[in-house]
């Protein structure tokens, strides 16, 4: 009788649907990372940004990011900072809870460096593995390939995201 009731139970617990790891269709999200510009040889800056998400149908989400790039001073160079704004979309390519994504982005970028500020087209191409290690609550490592006007940088961040 024991082996029957285990029998039962297991096949009960196959059927089941797993639990939910994400139940809120929106986030905001902090990120922190390093940022290396491609085109001269420089050292990596620290890049943050703020980033918020909302679901749009299947597997899409709507992005926007609001993002801060700074270079220090250095003998030979003055300091250096890009705030951008960009929105795009985001394609997760598993469900929860580990979620391969890939995304793109547009926006502005003011950048303020030796000639002054100026305003450039921003733009961004993102891959990423988000995991859900509690319900509404994700953790993600993102690389990004990031432009601010013709100047291209190669961006890792680690990202905390709430889903409400």
């Amino acid at each position: 009788m024991r082996a029957l009731h285990g029998v039962v139970s297991l096949v009960l617990l196959s059927l089941a649907p797993p639990a939910l790891a994400q139940l809120r269709n929106r986030s905001i999200s902090v990120e922190s990372g390093i940022s290396a510009p491609l085109s001269v040889p420089a050292h990596a800056n620290p890049a943050l940004a703020l980033t918020a998400t909302a679901w749009l149908d299947g597997s899409a989400e709507a992005v926007f990011r609001v993002g801060l790039g700074a270079a220090p001073e250095t003998a030979g160079r003055a300091a250096a900072a890009v705030v951008s704004g960009t929105a795009g979309l985001r394609v997760s390519l598993l469900p929860e809870p580990l979620r391969p994504q890939l995304g793109v982005e547009l926006g502005w970028a003011r950048v303020r460096g030796t000639e002054g500020a100026a305003d450039r087209l921003a733009l961004g191409a993102t891959a990423g593995l988000e995991w859900f290690p509690a319900r509404d609550l994700s953790v993600t490592a993102r690389a990004a390939l990031r432009g601010a006007g013709p100047a291209l940088s190669f961006e890792l961040v680690l990202a905390l995201a709430a889903y409400f």
